[in-house]
């Protein structure tokens, strides 16, 4: 009987018998004590998740604030257009700092560059035009260019290109039958003062003023206005014109107005990102069909936080004015754009004040822009410091599953261990049980 039971045990641990080996028994007990870091996985997962959440609410609160902060003060919620009656004699573009209005100009005369012609050529790079140097230059500021002997009429403009600041040196193919190609140079800056000045005593042809440098001259409401270019950009505070024909006798107007569509652009956006916001709340709440679970953030007091904060931004202002109300059920936004564009058109400034900070206290622009502001502040906003908490219980997670990971291998070494050491012990007894066996049945067969 003694032997017997030696055999059975051998046959459960030992390597022969028909039960699983040491090294799945291993496994199984370790899968067996591994449930708590199972369990420990899950609720750092369900962590993540919520941080994840977080992240996208803040990004969410983020594009609201960016364009809350876009048209919080006068000047940045106010859009402008300029527009010409002759663009194509003068137009411009303005800034939200311009103020509206009306105004007349005339362009009697565009400012030129001003340009010396030199007696023609046959050709621009084979004939030598002779050697020496030429004093050329802009308001007085010559400068000596040397001509190698040699040199073609393609390296004297090269040469004074390279040599002479404040001048443009090119050639000119006329067409001419006899000496078509003459070198220009003219003067890179327009206006009366940028005149090209060529010592004739120095150069080796004749110059010849081909186009006298002037100033732009306009008529803006009656008064003469000169510039050394075509552009007035200091002319209408805010607004930067440019003049491209001249057309003495024709009187421009510039109109500088209120740009209702942009303006009403700008709205649908703060409504657009607003609206993201309460809904992206209002589906944390909703249970999803497929896992029976509601989101991540649902029944988070944080969420609840946002919504209530942006939502009493809007108390005591008449937005209804601006064409926008809200829905009841589901706290959004809704826009009435003929509504809204009607009132900008009749009485903008009411209507900015709706939006943008005056003097009678913060818009709801402002006020929307504070309260994320708060929300998102690090040391005491609702948002902040709920993404810090998780943040720390995620470390806190990720430490406690690392120790009991460290654990878990201790025990498996162990078992490998102890099994081995059982291993071998039964496969001693196996042994000895055989030759006890082989013994007994020896002798019962010489008694026989």
């Amino acid at each position: 009987m003694r032997v017997n039971a030696l055999n059975s045990m051998a046959g459960m641990v030992g390597p022969s018998g028909p039960s699983a080996g040491p090294s799945s028994m291993v496994d199984q007990i370790v899968d067996a004590e591994s449930a708590p870091i199972a369990s420990s996985k899950q609720r750092r997962e369900q962590s993540v998740g919520k941080k994840s959440e977080f992240q996208n609410l803040g990004s969410l609160l983020t594009k609201l604030q960016s364009t809350a902060d876009g048209m919080k003060m006068p000047s940045s919620f106010r859009k402008l257009l300029v527009e010409s009656s002759h663009p194509d004699i003068i137009a411009g573009t303005v800034s939200n700092t311009a103020e509206v209005g009306s105004y007349e100009l005339e362009v009697a005369g565009l400012a030129r560059s001003d340009k010396q012609l030199a007696f023609g050529f046959p050709d621009k790079d084979q004939t030598s035009v002779g050697f020496g140097y030429m004093r050329v230059g802009v308001g007085g500021l010559a400068k000596d260019v040397v001509i190698d002997p040699g040199s073609t009429l393609k390296d004297v403009a090269a040469r004074i290109n390279e040599d002479v600041s404040g001048v443009r040196a090119s050639i000119i193919n006329t067409g001419s039958k006899n000496d078509p190609f003459r070198l220009m140079v003219a003067s890179i800056e327009s206006g009366e003062e940028a005149v090209v000045e060529i010592d004739p005593d120095t150069t080796f042809t004749e110059f010849k003023n081909q186009v006298k440098g002037q100033d732009l001259n306009v008529k803006f409401e009656g008064v003469d206005v000169k510039r050394p270019d075509n552009a007035l950009n200091d002319l209408i505070d805010g607004v930067n014109l440019k003049a491209s024909k001249a057309a003495p006798g024709t009187n421009v107007t510039i109109n500088v107005r209120h740009d209702v569509d942009k303006t009403a652009d700008g709205v649908r956006e703060f409504v657009k990102n607003f609206n993201e916001i309460q809904s992206f709340g209002r589906k944390q709440s909703q249970v999803d069909p497929a896992t029976g679970r509601a989101g991540q953030l649902s029944g988070d007091s944080s969420m609840s936080q946002v919504t209530r904060s942006l939502q009493s931004s809007m108390s005591g202002l008449p937005i209804s004015a601006a064409g926008l109300s809200t829905n009841p059920k589901t706290g959004e936004l809704q826009l009435d754009e003929n509504k809204l564009k009607e009132a900008l058109t009749g009485d903008f400034d009411g209507i900015a004040k709706i939006f943008a900070s005056s003097e009678s206290g913060p818009g709801l622009a402002a006020r929307m822009s504070d309260a994320i502001k708060s929300l998102q502040d690090r040391t005491s906003g609702a948002v902040a410091t709920r993404m810090k908490g998780i943040d720390q219980r995620i470390k806190a997670q990720d430490q406690d599953i690392a120790h009991k990971e460290e654990r878990m291998t201790q025990r498996r070494a162990q078992l490998q261990k102890t099994f081995a050491s059982l291993d071998t012990k039964m496969a001693t007894l196996n042994s000895q049980g055989q030759f006890l066996s082989g013994r007994m049945g020896s002798d019962g067969g010489g008694k026989a």
